[in-house]
């Protein structure tokens, strides 16, 4: 059962911390990240970890964590995310800075696609394909959005609806293997229209608003899985939403979410997607 790997991650956690103030520090980015970051602090609750949330950004993140790498007494929880390849990697960068300091680090399941990860930090992946070859001394567990699809405490929460057909939330950064063109109008890059500080429900009640969606946004899909919404899912220009499909969305929401990898127009995506819905 998904939930079995939390379980697991929370004992993991529990024995590093050991008693030491824990310090999470989420994973700077969009709306996405501000997913993960919802239903990782789910997660801290429901195993009654309490912690310091410290907020880096993407500037003076080494004069923020100073203080609290100094009194030697933290152990720090480094938010889950895609921050691990030529895209971005400054993820990379913050945590080799922590593990010069401390062995009590431990990086939430994440993508890696980068060499020279931290040495002594406990890390987990999110996929078993490639971080696999990046990480080898990494364990899995699923993405942390998805902590909010499983969780046993707090009740599942019953969102109306939908008054919407078919939503377009297609990516427009360096990561969408469509072009400008192809993208059609009245697309919704959802994932810019926040960051990782943002309202997890407010993003969750978008997507909740439609029947359908088609998207290459990792995080959009798996909100759609959370709200119980049929996604067809657009693999990127890298191996992450491949990935976490076969390791996480396939075995656990098959019949929800369709990949799609072959070269098609996004109308096309758009007609098939309301002519399977219909």
């Amino acid at each position: 059962m998904m939930l079995e790997r939390f379980e697991y991650l929370a004992d993991r956690l529990r024995a590093l911390s050991d008693g030491r103030r824990l310090v999470y520090i989420p994973n700077p980015g969009n709306y996405g990240d501000g997913l993960i970051r919802y239903a990782t602090k789910q997660f801290l609750a429901d195993f009654g970890f309490e912690h310091h949330e410290l907020n880096i950004g993407y500037t003076r993140a080494r004069y923020q964590l100073a203080p609290w790498l100094v009194k030697g007494n933290a152990c720090f929880l480094y938010g889950g995310g895609g921050a691990w390849s030529e895209h971005y990697g400054f993820a990379r960068d913050y945590c080799r800075f922590i593990d010069r300091f401390t062995d009590r680090l431990m990086v939430l399941p994440s993508t890696y696609a980068l060499d020279g990860l931290p040495k002594r930090a406990v890390m987990f992946r999110r996929d078993e394909a490639q971080s696999v070859d990046f990480a080898p001394n990494s364990e899995f567990c699923h993405d942390m959005a998805l902590y909010a699809a499983c969780r046993k405490k707090g009740g599942g929460r019953v969102w109306p609806a939908p008054t919407q057909g078919t939503g377009m939330f297609l990516r427009t950064d360096r990561e969408s293997r469509l072009s400008a063109e192809a993208v059609p109008g009245g697309n919704v890059d959802l994932s810019l229209e926040g960051d990782h500080m943002s309202n997890g429900d407010d993003f969750l009640s978008r997507i909740a608003a439609y029947e359908t969606v088609v998207t290459d946004r990792l995080h959009v899909a798996i909100g759609a899985c959370i709200v119980g919404r049929k996604v067809r899912l657009i693999t990127g220009n890298y191996f992450k939403i491949r990935a976490i499909y076969d390791a996480s969305l396939a075995p656990h929401f098959g019949d929800q979410v369709s990949l799609v990898e072959e070269p098609m127009s996004v109308n096309d995506l758009a007609s098939q997607t309301l002519s399977r819905a219909s």
